[in-house]
């Protein structure tokens, strides 16, 4: 029997869990025992690749050849040259995605899997349509895209009923940060609002401290570490590692023997950091998240007192200054109930099994998380759907033709990326901080001695995936247009992966 599944596909990690009737949410162990699967890939040759563990260790070694935090490049043009073949995101995505299908075969017996796969609530359409067709090209049939802040209040409200609480739910992966406000009153969650950044997670905090120290390292023996590719992926696993102990550790070493070779003989790198220090080296990622935070919270009039309860989800929300910072904020609300590392793929698991009928004492509604419109003719942003609408929705606003002689017009369809900003009206519709193209298309219309009538229209569906259509209100002509992300699926497929 095809079990639901739900796939918490991580910029550091990904997991899977499938959800059973009798015995509920199974979080499914890698090759290495570990409930987790690093998203790293490392190509041995052309037709074969190693993910996880394995493929981690490789990135000293070769890491020409070795990808990690794919997640960040969705919805981008970024291309990898792998052994002469080039490779999108999602290409390399779907090879983690390959590694995960296998280990649900393998733990369940099964070979088809209907999948709930999660998405950073603040991923915009380009990113969610790569991630869907990630996992398509690897087998999956995906049910939707859920939201982690959401589907970690999912896994919240499974573990015990709750009565009525607004929650802040506080999601800081790898590579991501997701603010989500969720009303739940018994077995109905409701979002409420979204906010966060996709450029914001727990990486950047190795790198800053990496940063530091081989300045440091510079200043005394005038040896910049970063020309070293293997030098300073060590650096930046001591890095990380100093980070994840420091959640529980007042203070901790950095220790690298042999890191560079000099004519005077080796040297080694032995470094101590405390918490302090911590703090005060990546002081501007934390000032960035209070910011995101405060800007979303003010911007739906909601005060720090009126939050019952938050809810710190991913690896990184263990971050000591992080974690201060939050307790700092919001007080006695921080929820010590949910495991952060597991709350979303078990929340998306429920959630594939709410779909599939499995559990169906349960509901949620979701919302927006982008303002989303077209150009007009003065290079401006026209809102069409604003943000923090529930979904599926469907808005729609009637334009006029500037020119009675045109025989078409170009429809430019933008979804806004301005993160909590409380006013992006100053910004042009063509820059590329404030706004990401979901494509132009021409639509015909006949050439009238009067105004043409046209209507432009969003939908949003269920996983948030956006679609664009346009009506000449005195034909009743119409064109559909849904961006699509492109996957060479034989060329995945000739890929063994171990």
């Amino acid at each position: 029997m095809k079990y639901p599944v739900g796939i918490d596909f991580g910029t550091t990690n990904s997991m899977i869990a499938v959800y059973k009737e009798g015995s509920g949410i199974e979080v499914i162990s890698s090759d290495s025992g570990k409930r987790f699967l690093p998203s790293v890939v490392y190509f041995k040759n052309a037709s074969e690749a190693v993910t996880g563990d394995n493929a981690r260790s490789m990135q000293l070694l070769e890491s020409e050849n070795t990808i990690s935090n794919v997640k960040r490049y969705m919805g981008t043009d970024k291309i990898f040259d792998l052994y002469g073949r080039e490779y999108t995101p999602p290409e390399l995505a779907a090879l983690f995605f390959r590694k995960l299908k296998t280990l649900y075969s393998d733990y369940t017996g099964e070979k088809d899997a209907e999948a709930v796969v999660t998405v950073p609530a603040y991923f915009d359409h380009l990113q969610r349509e790569a991630v869907r067709a990630s996992a398509e090209a690897a087998g999956f049939d995906v049910l939707s895209l859920l939201n982690e802040p959401t589907a970690a209040a999912l896994y919240y409200n499974n573990i015990g009923k709750k009565e009525d609480e607004l929650c802040l739910v506080f999601d800081l992966g790898g590579g991501t940060l997701d603010i989500s406000l969720i009303q739940i009153k018994e077995d109905c969650l409701k979002v409420v609002a979204t906010g966060g950044s996709t450029q914001i997670g727990g990486f950047d905090f190795d790198v800053a401290v990496a940063d530091y120290f081989n300045n440091e390292f510079a200043k005394i023996n005038e040896i910049d570490l970063r020309s070293d590719p293997i030098a300073f992926q060590q650096l930046l696993f001591q890095a990380e590692k100093a980070k994840m102990e420091l959640s529980s550790l007042n203070e901790t070493n950095l220790v690298i023997p042999y890191i560079t070779i000099t004519p005077k003989g080796p040297l080694h790198f032995k470094q101590t950091i405390d918490r302090e220090l911590f703090t005060k080296i990546t002081k501007h990622i934390t000032d960035k998240i209070r910011k995101l935070v405060s800007d979303m919270l003010e911007l739906n009039g909601i005060n720090t007192k009126d939050i019952s309860r938050v809810l710190p989800v991913g690896g990184a929300s263990r971050i000591c200054n992080v974690r201060s910072l939050v307790a700092e904020m919001f007080g006695d609300a921080l929820s010590k109930d949910i495991n952060p590392e597991e709350a979303v793929v078990s929340g998306a698991a429920v959630n594939a099994a709410m779909q599939t009928g499995v559990v169906t004492d349960k509901k949620f509604f979701d919302v927006t998380s982008h303002n989303m419109g077209i150009e007009d003719d003065n290079g401006d942003f026209e809102i069409i759907m604003k943000k923090n609408e529930p979904y599926p929705v469907e808005f729609s606003t009637r334009f006029k033709t500037t020119d009675n002689n045109l025989d078409k017009v170009t429809i430019h369809a933008l979804q806004d990326m301005a993160g909590s900003a409380l006013n992006i009206s100053d910004s042009p519709a063509d820059d590329p901080e404030y706004f990401v193209s979901l494509g132009k298309f021409d639509f015909k219309i006949d050439k009238n001695e009067e105004e043409n009538l046209i209507d432009i229209g969003f939908a949003i569906d269920v996983s948030g995936i956006v679609s664009v259509w346009t009506k000449d209100v005195k034909t009743g002509a119409e064109h559909d247009f849904t961006l699509k992300a492109e996957i060479d699926s034989e060329k995945i497929k000739d890929i063994k992966i171990y």
